[in-house]
């Protein structure tokens, strides 16, 4: 083997090892909490469906396609439908980046849950997101209105 094959080899290698370093891992709360004070960049990717989106979306997130990467030197938070879709997308980008990537574990309810400074819980997320509301009564009536805004 000649000293260009070899060069070769060695450039492989060096190229490759920023993708063997890095992780892709799914965080609780608390764990992601602890990650977000280290003070490094952070990218959040959100990988849910168009719908979830629009019903609660998540400000100066990212949404998930082919080819979306970390900045240099930060890592990515993912959340996803359900956990295991968000780890998957979080081992997708860590192949293709290189960059730690942190799937989020109760998806936007504990995400949100982390970014307010709250204390994740057990309860899960029927208790940020309500599932049905009551409209309260005498807020719908037809006729004249009851306040005139200027």
């Amino acid at each position: 083997m000649n000293w260009l094959g070899r060069l070769m080899i060695v450039l492989a290698f060096a190229l490759s090892a920023p993708a063997w370093a890095a992780r892709a891992e799914l965080l609780d709360g608390p764990q992601l909490a602890e990650v977000l004070k280290k003070g490094q960049p952070c990218c959040v990717i959100d990988a849910r469906e168009e719908g979830r989106r629009k019903q609660q979306p998540i400000p100066f997130a990212v949404i998930y396609k082919e080819g979306v990467r970390p900045k240099p030197g930060g890592f990515a938070v993912v959340v996803g439908n359900n956990d295991r879709q968000a780890l998957e997308v979080a081992q997708v980008i860590v192949k293709n980046s290189g960059q730690d990537v942190f799937a989020v574990k109760g998806g936007y309810a504990i995400l949100k849950q982390v970014r307010s400074g709250g204390a994740a819980s057990s309860a899960g997320p029927e208790i940020l997101m309500p599932q049905n509301f009551t409209i309260p009564s005498n807020t719908c009536e037809q006729g004249q209105a009851l306040h005139e805004y200027k």
